[in-house]
């Protein structure tokens, strides 16, 4: 400042300025705080070296002169606190107020901690100008910005089903982080195809979803953006460039034109290939520092662990899911096993006897199918059961109960039943449809059916009794002879 000819400027030379004037340039230049001072109407800014970092390009040129010219973009902003303090209304205070700033030729998203206060004839206490201290507080409010984004994509994930889930609300998490992504998606590796083919299946702060690239002169040889394919094949963050222009993107947020965009992968397991991409587009208001890399690399992370998460926690419950219905169902015949049979019957006699019904119960032993066995072989004797299986199915009632019971003995429940008569009309059908024939040479011989039904009252309690009625029953028709049924009375 000792160097400047001060007379071109409106200050006027150093021996024309005021004692007030001068003490308060003698206190800032003095300090090693942030301190400004904007003299007189017309603001004439003077500053000390602490705070060229947070003018950047603007320093050395705004000394001397209106503040109004060289901070045009704060105007609005600050014009007010500007003017409570010159017409008298005393000291301001901001915190953490965020300001856009043309310091680095761009308008940077900056925050400012700082106050305006009044310098004041001595002996009038008339407003002279206003001495302002600040700390820029931009690294804490955006780390903490970006802290919390962060924070919410790890509660919105954590309890995710499956990997859709998690990369659905990741996208929507770092959607609200507008300020730092203002536009994001997910995008995946086609796993059925050898070339290393991406499709959208998140995104957030776009109109839809991307579709083919509008040039496809900018295409690799696997048909990808060459930032995403190497991306892929290298596992390195990338910068994109022209996106939007490039995918015919329809950006939702109303922001200035958004050039650039992060590519990053997706953590793989072990030394497999990265599962996809997040692909980010950063702010023109803010520095691509390494803070902000850090924060994309953070997210890509979490997402991928999440996602890993999801889909184990998935596989888990598929294989205890199979586990379970293994437990409950016979292997040949896919029908429900003893077991499920007897846990269904023990609700349909507990539901029976709240609505005042009954259940009917179908004790279906095969005949002659120890001859198949014998004379055709096992594998024909395991067709057989899958065979009448099917055509168990095919002919009971819709909500009718078939299970396999054990070798050749099935069983089907029959629940709500009003009269004997239904019962009786379903185990008809079976038998019908349980006749068949097997060929062993020249001879054939028959596979049929004998069906023994016993129906609950609504005193019925136990479903061991209802099955050795019908089993007892089943008994009695094959005594009678093969292909009949019979139906014994009802038991408690």
């Amino acid at each position: 400042m000792s160097t400047m000819d001060w007379s071109a400027t409106p200050l006027g030379p150093l021996s024309r300025w005021c004692a007030e004037l001068r003490t308060a340039v003698s206190l800032c230049l003095e300090s090693q705080f942030p301190i400004q001072i904007l003299w007189g109407p017309d603001l004439i800014e003077l500053h000390n070296d602490a705070l060229t970092q947070h003018l950047g390009r603007k320093h050395p040129k705004c000394i001397g002169r209106p503040f109004r010219e060289f901070f045009p973009e704060a105007l609005e902003l600050v014009s007010p606190l500007l003017d409570q303090v010159m017409s008298g209304g005393g000291a301001t205070w901001a915190q953490d107020l965020r300001v856009l700033s043309d310091r680095r030729g761009y308008l940077e998203e900056c925050f400012f901690t700082f106050s305006y206060g009044p310098i004041r004839r001595i002996k009038t206490a008339e407003v002279l100008g206003v001495l302002t201290v600040s700390t820029e507080t931009t690294r804490n409010v955006v780390s903490l910005r970006r802290l919390s984004c962060l924070r919410e994509i790890a509660g919105l994930t954590i309890h995710a089903q499956t990997s859709e889930e998690v990369f659905k609300n990741s996208v929507d998490a770092l959607g609200r982080c507008w300020a730092d992504v203002p536009y994001c998606m997910i995008l995946l590796r086609d796993q059925d195809t050898d070339r290393p083919t991406v499709r959208p299946v998140a995104t957030a702060g776009l109109a839809a979803m991307p579709g083919a690239p509008s040039d496809q002169d900018t295409l690799d040889a696997d048909g990808l953006l060459p930032e995403f394919g190497e991306s892929l094949l290298s596992g390195r963050m990338m910068i994109s460039r022209r996106l939007p222009d490039r995918l015919d993107l329809q950006i939702i947020a109303a922001t200035p034109a958004l050039n650039r965009a992060i590519v990053v992968p997706l953590a793989a397991r072990g030394n497999e290939p990265p599962p996809g991409l997040l692909v980010a587009g950063i702010s023109d208001r803010l520095p691509l520092d390494g803070d902000y890399r850090t924060f994309f690399s953070l997210a890509a992370s979490q997402i991928s662990g999440a996602a890993w998460a999801a889909d184990a926690a998935a596989a888990e419950r598929a294989r205890a899911v199979e586990a379970r219905y293994q437990s409950l169902h016979d292997a040949l015949t896919g029908l429900p096993n003893r077991s499920a049979l007897f846990d269904h019957l023990d609700q349909a006699l507990a539901d029976a006897r709240e609505g005042g019904r009954h259940v009917g119960f179908l004790f279906i032993d095969l005949d002659r199918f120890k001859m198949v066995n014998d004379l055709l072989g096992h594998e024909a004797g395991d067709d057989l059961l899958r065979e009448i299986a099917r055509r168990m199915r095919r002919t009971v009632r819709p909500a009718d109960f078939v299970a396999r019971l054990s070798g050749d003995e099935f069983a089907v429940v029959c629940a709500d039943i009003t009269c004997p008569d239904g019962v009786e009309t379903v185990a008809e059908r079976v038998r019908a449809a349980l006749l068949t024939t097997r060929t062993q040479g020249a001879r054939t011989f028959s596979v049929s059916a004998s069906v023994g039904v016993a129906i609950s009252d609504p005193d019925t309690f136990s479903p061991d009794g209802l099955v050795r009625t019908a089993d007892a029953a089943m008994y009695q028709a094959k005594r009678r002879g093969k292909t009949h049924g019979q139906i014994l009375d009802t038991v408690r």
